[in-house]
């Protein structure tokens, strides 16, 4: 059992967040308050709902490192429209369809276009984050309504609401992913795109629903980055993708493709914020947060490079110990041999 609990990447990383957290609330027994656990827990948020759409085109082996950018060209749009008195369930709606269209503009580039997703997105960073200034003029977005902000201060159980929006949306797409059809078509093409398609696979029409999903989720952690900030400007999500993307490798979604869960992504979001969170807490400089989080991920890059290798090997065996077995098989037919007829 604990054999078992140990090969798998998103029990490594669930384990190592929670043991994380001991380890700083043995140093400074304060950390582990519930308030300040609930605090940590709410900054996580934004994070995880990044997570989770950028490890959707990791999936699919492609990479999205546009999500801050669509964060914060979709925060601007909806903080405008709120403050134009657009009511909220209105500019929620349009905040999401903003953020899966240009999630989408992504896909449609890397499926169609044929363009490698890290150019592609890496274009799309630029330009949103230009438009993002043009629409602002390089000022802050203020004056959220006050009604919309209350969100952010909102608590159920003790809990900041968003935490426990999160915590469903989280479940929903983890399960979409690991029990439906759909998930196994996004896993497919990440695996083998070429193999997914001759087998009736639309890997074009998942790699364009894929991006379309990031951006979404991307738009998510704008509504609530406005919620709890209650203001917004064109620097906004500026290097969170990088955080997004060492989050889901660091929970075990593999940048080969087809590999890795929405848990596992989520609780890498939770260990990068409690690691940055206890730096503070402790009183460490900020700059030491970067550092940290990139040595990190340069072991979580070297872990799985070597989890790779080792699958790889594996499969290389057992498929040679097929090899095997069919001549055997075949020998020991009477009719094959031609000593029945």
């Amino acid at each position: 059992m604990i054999k078992h609990i140990l090969k798998s990447r998103e029990s490594i990383t669930v384990i190592g967040a929670l043991g994380f957290i001991a380890i700083i609330g043995i140093a400074q027994p304060s950390f582990v308050a519930f308030s300040n656990l609930a605090r940590v827990a709410n900054s996580t948020v934004i994070l995880a709902l990044l997570t989770a759409g950028v490890a959707v085109v990791i999936i699919t082996r492609n990479i999205d490192v546009s999500v801050g950018s669509t964060m914060a060209l979709s925060g601007i749009v909806a903080g405008l429209l709120l403050k134009n008195g657009m009511p909220i369930p209105l500019v929620v709606l349009l905040t999401l369809v903003l953020g899966a269209a240009l999630g989408a503009i992504n896909g449609i580039g890397v499926s169609i276009g044929r363009v490698p997703s890290i150019v592609m997105t890496l274009g799309t960073l630029g330009a949103y984050r230009g438009i993002s200034f043009m629409i602002t003029g390089g000022h802050s977005v203020e004056n959220i309504p006050s009604q919309y902000k209350k969100a952010g201060t909102a608590t159920l159980l003790g809990i900041p609401v968003f935490v426990w929006m999160t915590i469903v949306i989280l479940v929903v797409l983890g399960f979409v992913l690991a029990k439906t059809s759909f998930g196994r078509k996004i896993y497919a093409t990440g695996d083998n795109i070429q193999g997914a398609h001759l087998i009736g696979v639309p890997t074009k029409t998942m790699t364009v629903t894929a991006f379309a999903a990031s951006g979404l989720f991307a738009s998510m952690a704008a509504l609530v980055f406005l919620a709890q900030i209650g203001s917004i400007s064109n620097q906004a999500g500026m290097g969170i993708e990088m955080r997004a993307i060492a989050a889901a490798v660091i929970g075990g979604v593999a940048l080969t493709g087809g590999v890795g869960t929405i848990l596992g992504a989520s609780f890498g979001a939770l260990f990068i914020t409690t690691a940055t969170s206890s730096l503070s807490f402790l009183g460490v400089p900020g700059f030491w947060s970067d550092m940290v989080i990139g040595a990190i991920l340069l072991i979580a890059l070297f872990a799985d490079s070597q989890v790779g290798k080792r699958m790889e090997r594996k499969r290389l065996e057992a498929r040679y110990q097929r090899a095997k077995t069919v001549p055997q098989e075949i020998s020991n037919d009477p009719v094959n041999a031609g000593g029945a007829l």
